[in-house]
């Protein structure tokens, strides 16, 4: 217990400690290292409780150390980047620079490791045992080439009081040459095979949710739904133009990866674990909602300019109508998304609704006590589908 109460005050101590010290280069890179590093704390924080707790085996010590390094790596960024600017006295600029991207591969391969052994703390089977350790010997290959390949080392832009600044590299302070410095070269530059390997994560997911059962599928059902809608959020800035929905999902999108360590710590101590349906069905309906009224804002504002143009020239009506136009749509298009996505992947829960709805709408006109008591028997069956049914009637007075 003393070790894994040490671990966690460690790596709260390095996480925290690196914020502030990112705090203190605000003038150098605004808010922006601030802002990609509060969202990473999620990884210490359910990293520390897993590992004091012992849940999930290996699983607390894999995000908390990734949580821990991720927010040294964005310190040694900041600090390098503000050591090399005009006028700066920080010492060590070319060395925490070389440092961090030595070491800035390590988070993303326990990350991976953490999802291939979720929820259980081992790999689905032996093939994937193995594939995780050719993954870890190409982490620590590919470090080394990191630290000493003779390749140039990028110094983060600063988006403060140097904004503005040309990008810059740094040559390598301990770069090798010859042929050992050759082959180092191309072992660096060989990271699209850790691109590749990372698929291990993602496929392992898939190869335990096809053959789970029971609390296994719910806490797989977890971690997938975060992973889809972290992606999703991901990729919005990439297919939205430029807007402010652009600029708010971009700034979102370090929110998104720190839902994956909530994920995970909700799955392995199986708190609420079940409500993960709800939540699915939720995010459906309102994603395709949102998705079809923006789709018509749009597709109404270009349409009413288009009519409008020769009686006006500004686009306020257009604005206008076209918001009217969603708000009124707005209630009955869930309605309608709410009912295609039960009937679709909630069949027993629509049934059911149907059911109810039908036997509200006979027992108004039902006299007969014995029928309307076999009706109720056969709902109750029917949708709750109990081991015995019965139903008691008290007498009247």
């Amino acid at each position: 217990m003393v070790v894994r109460a040490a671990f966690a005050a460690l790596i709260c101590t390095i996480a925290v400690g690196s914020i502030a010290g990112n705090l203190w280069f605000l003038d150098v890179f605004g808010p922006s290292a601030v802002a990609a590093a509060l969202p990473l704390l999620s990884l210490v924080i359910v990293g520390s409780l897993l590992v004091v707790r012992r849940a999930g085996g290996p699983i607390g010590w894999l995000l908390g150390a990734a949580g821990a390094l991720l927010q040294l790596v964005l310190l040694l960024q900041v600090y390098g980047s503000a050591s090399l600017q005009a006028g700066s006295t920080l010492p060590e600029g070319e060395l925490t620079l070389w440092l961090g991207s030595v070491i800035s591969s390590v988070p993303f391969g326990l990350l991976v490791s953490a999802m291939v052994v979720f929820p259980d703390g081992h790999p689905p089977n032996r093939a994937f045992a193995i594939l995780l350790l050719a993954f870890a010997a190409f982490i620590v290959i590919s470090s080394l080439g990191f630290a000493l390949a003779d390749r140039p080392i990028p110094v983060p832009q600063p988006s403060g009081a140097f904004a503005g600044v040309p990008p810059r590299s740094i040559p390598n302070p301990f770069a090798l040459n010859g042929p050992v410095g050759d082959l180092l070269l191309h072992v660096a530059s060989a990271i699209n095979i850790f691109l590749v390997l990372v698929l291990i994560a993602p496929l392992a997911l898939v190869v335990r949710f096809r053959r789970s059962r029971g609390i296994e599928r719910a806490q797989l059902k977890w971690l997938m739904y975060t992973a889809a809608v972290t992606f999703g959020v991901l990729l919005i800035p990439f297919v939205v133009p430029p807007s402010p929905i652009k600029t708010f999902t971009a700034a979102m999108s370090t929110f998104g990866v720190g839902l994956l360590p909530v994920a995970i710590g909700i799955a392995v101590t199986r708190y609420r674990l079940y409500d993960i349906d709800v939540l699915i069905n939720r995010t459906v309906v309102y994603g395709a909602v949102s998705a079809t009224l923006v789709a018509t804002y749009f597709g109404a504002a270009i349409l009413f300019q288009a009519l409008l143009r020769p009686l006006t020239s500004g686009s306020e009506i257009a604005v206008a109508g076209s918001t009217l136009l969603v708000v009124a749509l707005f209630q009955p298009l869930r309605s309608r998304i709410q009912e295609a996505v039960d009937r679709r992947f909630y069949r027993a829960k629509y049934d059911s609704e149907r059911t109810l709805d039908a036997f509200a709408a006979r027992m108004g006109d039902e006299i007969d006590l014995d029928a309307l008591e076999r009706e109720l028997v056969g709902v109750v069956n029917d949708t709750m589908q109990p081991a015995h049914t019965g139903v008691w009637l008290r007498s009247g007075r």
